[in-house]
């Protein structure tokens, strides 16, 4: 298949989120496609989650603060310091949400990224997107957590996708939703097996 045009994938990944200085977490996603804006990750409602500090499993629930969870959308960027999660249209608020982090790093089948605080809610009723948790990041550099060069970097990356998801700037504004909706199509299993 040419560069640039989706080819299908069909194999699930392990996404890790590491927060400094101790915890992690662990979810399961399908890779459903890849395009000329990352990797597309599918975690369906029901999945499992792992906390790795203390080995809870609970239902993976993205934020949302109900089980089952519910279905979201993941893209992992080609190049970049932030991952995106696109949120199934039954959750109130939230549209899309981006964790500015390291450049994640698929080894194997785990995607591993840490966690470098702020983050960039849009809002589904507004298209206003707003970073978040300034405080939080604040604290980890003043506490030696968030290295200067990663917090000019996640400032620098904060800003930018701000502005690009304000604007409705591709794939922040329709294309998440759409990819969204064609995995749930696809009558994906819940993935409840963690490794």
């Amino acid at each position: 298949m040419p560069a640039g045009h989706d080819s299908p994938l069909s194999d699930v990944v392990f996404i890790r989120k590491l927060k400094r200085p101790t915890g992690s977490a662990l979810w399961p996603a399908y890779r459903t496609g890849q395009d000329r804006f990352g990797t597309w990750l599918f975690t369906p409602q029901g999945s499992r989650y792992r906390g790795e500090k203390d080995g809870t499993v609970a239902y993976c629930n993205v934020g949302s603060p109900v089980g089952p969870g519910i279905a979201v959308m993941h893209l992992v960027p080609r190049t970049g310091w932030w991952i995106a999660t696109f949120w199934d249209e039954d959750e109130p608020r939230w549209s899309v949400t981006v964790d500015i982090c390291t450049p994640p790093r698929l080894t194997d089948d785990v995607l591993s990224y840490t966690d470098l605080e702020l983050d960039i809610l849009t809002d589904r009723s507004t298209g206003d997107a707003q970073i978040v948790d300034e405080d939080e990041f604040m604290a980890a550099c003043d506490g030696g957590f968030i290295p200067v060069d990663e917090a000019t970097a996640a400032r620098q990356t904060a800003d930018q996708i701000a502005l690009l998801a304000r604007h409705g700037a591709p794939p922040f504004a329709d294309t998440g939703a759409r990819r969204l909706h064609a995995a749930k199509e696809l009558g994906l299993a819940p993935i409840r097996h963690l490794p």
